[in-house]
């Protein structure tokens, strides 16, 4: 199953609304995903195909990282967007060769 992991700062606020988005738009796609929250600093701690986030986040989880896991990270401009989410979701799905039911 695809694991998602949302991430900000605390963990709470803005990590906890993309999550709430994102499961929306998978419903959506009909695409079945464990998805969940956490903050920048655990982030690395959790395994997960994708990571959903902000800019300065990213730029944080991107800095140790190997070009494998960087490629996970989707950027988000507006977390809570839900046609932002799902035309990158959709995309990031796409590269990796992965279905998307309402897509084909």
């Amino acid at each position: 199953m695809l694991k998602i992991l949302c991430v900000c700062g605390c963990g709470l606020g803005s990590s906890f609304a993309i999550e709430m988005s994102a499961k929306s738009v998978l419903k959506k796609l009909e695409i079945e995903a464990d998805i969940d929250h956490t903050t920048i600093s655990e982030a690395n701690a959790f395994k997960s195909d994708i990571i959903l986030t902000q800019k300065a986040f990213a730029d944080v989880l991107n800095a140790d990282a190997s070009p494998e896991q960087i490629k996970r990270v989707i950027i988000l401009n507006k977390l809570t967007d839900k046609t932002e989410i799902e035309e990158k979701l959709v995309a990031f799905l796409k590269q990796h060769n992965m279905k998307v039911p309402s897509h084909e």
